[in-house]
């Protein structure tokens, strides 16, 4: 209290300082319009007197034209005086916890101490400014409540892309991700200091690592939450996790940093310049780069045939009530290997019994199997997806209904009910996968897939680039993820 009664005091002393300020400046202008008006009355009594005597008039010599430039004008011009974005930035007010000392009350008061620090600073700011008669004392604000990241922030959390390709990536297993350490994070406040760490009881105990089967088994559910008040040992499956070493408190506290790019009207903006040396491009455009210059179908590749049965259990996207689906089967990572099917409009089971042809997939990659609602204005909207590994379907192909995960995403003008019944959709699909015996060599005819191994396994054989991405391509189809020690699992190149 006595601290904020100090920022009242230093804010009316420094208001009425600047009123004065003002007040002079007014009172300078004044006087000089007075004496520039007194002169120019003088002057003209005196060329009236002077033709009454029959004395000639002096000649007016009028101003001679300005030879400096516009910049040297510019700068001969008084300043405007600045206003600054925060009073309590100047000298007068330092030593005050409300301004040198913002983490004491983040400290005291998690998650608010902050936010009403900088309510009130703010309004100290806006009371300074000069006027009359002078405003009333800042307030003090009501105190805001403690500010935790709720089910439609987590989705704002912006993670960054791993140097890896997909493929690789979705082999790796993890106990943590981005929206629990979220949940349990510290806001960022200021631009150049790290928020005060947490209360003890609410840091996210961390996963101990260990040479152990059990410790580091794929098997193993993830615990989400590892807090001292969540009870992850006493659960349904405590069982299971008595068996394991318990989490340890960790030395280091997550923190969350606002992101400026998702604030600007065009994140990915770079300079474009004329120079080829000082060129830059923006990642859309780097990719589409990319794109052109690589060869299609890649080297090693073979064409696939997926068949489109049907589907059913899908989500009703559109507000009629009904969907109109589309299928869509692509190589991760190759968006020129897309190929999709027909709409069939209002349905939630189509039948589709469509052909597509993949090309650019290689053995050990997966299928991804989208089905898109279509829609006449906007983007389409995702409403189901599977991923059919390699070994699924290699060599002999596949045919039977798989489950589809539902990806559809809750639109803000839509019923309670149709919510709930996207909400308990289960999709699937039927398809039929079959793979043509036709690896692809680059200059040279396609090979079957027999021939490109003979090519590289026979003596005195002269083997194509195509046979020996072929070759390491099934080598590394054959590898078995194998534990790691860590907090992940990888399978090895």
């Amino acid at each position: 209290h006595g601290d904020r009664e100090a920022i009242r005091a230093i804010t009316k002393r420094v208001q009425t300082e600047e009123t004065w300020k003002v007040a002079w400046k007014e009172m300078e202008l004044a006087r000089r319009a007075e004496t520039q008006a007194d002169l120019e009355h003088r002057m003209t009594y005196n060329a009236m007197l002077m033709e009454l005597a029959g004395q000639a008039p002096r000649a007016n010599n009028p101003r001679k034209p300005r030879k400096c430039s516009n910049r040297v004008s510019d700068l001969a011009r008084p300043a405007k005086p600045k206003t600054p974005d925060d009073i309590t930035k100047r000298s007068d007010y330092a030593g005050l916890v409300h301004v040198d000392h913002r983490h004491a009350m983040e400290a005291r008061f998690p998650g608010a101490g902050h936010a009403f620090t900088a309510t009130f600073t703010a309004d100290a700011t806006e009371r300074s400014k000069p006027a009359f008669p002078p405003p009333e004392p800042p307030a003090t604000p009501a105190f805001p409540e403690e500010s935790q990241f709720s089910a439609d922030s987590r989705c704002l959390v912006r993670k960054g892309s791993a140097p890896v390709n997909q493929q690789r990536l979705q082999t790796v297993k993890h106990r943590e991700d981005a929206d629990t350490l979220a949940e349990h994070s510290q806001r960022q406040f200021l631009a150049t200091a790290a928020p005060p760490a947490p209360d003890q009881g609410k840091m996210l105990l961390k996963e101990t690592n260990a040479v152990d089967t059990a410790q580091m088994s794929l098997e193993l559910p993830p615990r989400s939450d590892h807090t001292s008040g969540s009870g992850s040992l006493h659960s349904k499956d405590s069982g299971q996790k008595l068996d394991v070493a318990p989490p340890a408190r960790p030395m280091t506290y997550p923190v969350s940093v606002p992101n400026v790019e998702d604030s600007m009207e065009v994140p990915d903006w770079r300079p474009k310049r004329s120079h080829g040396a000082l060129a830059t491009a923006t990642p859309k455009e780097q990719a589409l780069q990319s794109a052109r210059m690589e060869r299609w179908p890649p080297v090693g590749s073979q064409t696939v045939d997926v068949t489109i049965l049907s589907a059913s259990g899908l989500p009703k996207a559109d507000r009629t009530g009904h969907s109109d689906p589309y299928v869509v089967v692509q190589v991760p990572g190759k968006s020129r290997s897309k190929a999709k099917t027909t709409v069939v409009a209002a349905t939630e089971n189509p039948e589709f019994n469509q052909t597509v042809v993949v090309r650019g997939w290689r053995r050990g990659e997966p299928l991804i199997i989208s089905v898109i609602d279509a829609d006449v204005m906007g983007a389409d909207d995702q409403l189901a997806s599977v991923q059919v590994p390699s070994a699924a379907m290699f060599p002999h192909g596949f045919e039977g209904r798989l489950e589809m995960r539902n990806t559809w995403v809750l639109d803000k003008g839509m019923s309670e009910e149709y919510k709930e019944y996207n909400l308990s959709c289960r999709p699937t699909i039927d398809v039929k996968i079959s793979l043509r015996d036709d690896v692809y060599t680059g200059s040279g005819p396609a090979l079957s897939y027999l021939e490109a191994e003979q090519a590289v396994s026979m003596p005195d054989a002269q083997p194509t680039t195509g046979a020996i991405c072929a070759h390491l391509d099934n080598f590394e189809a054959q590898l078995k993820p194998v534990p790691r020690l860590g907090n992940f699992w990888m399978t090895p190149r």
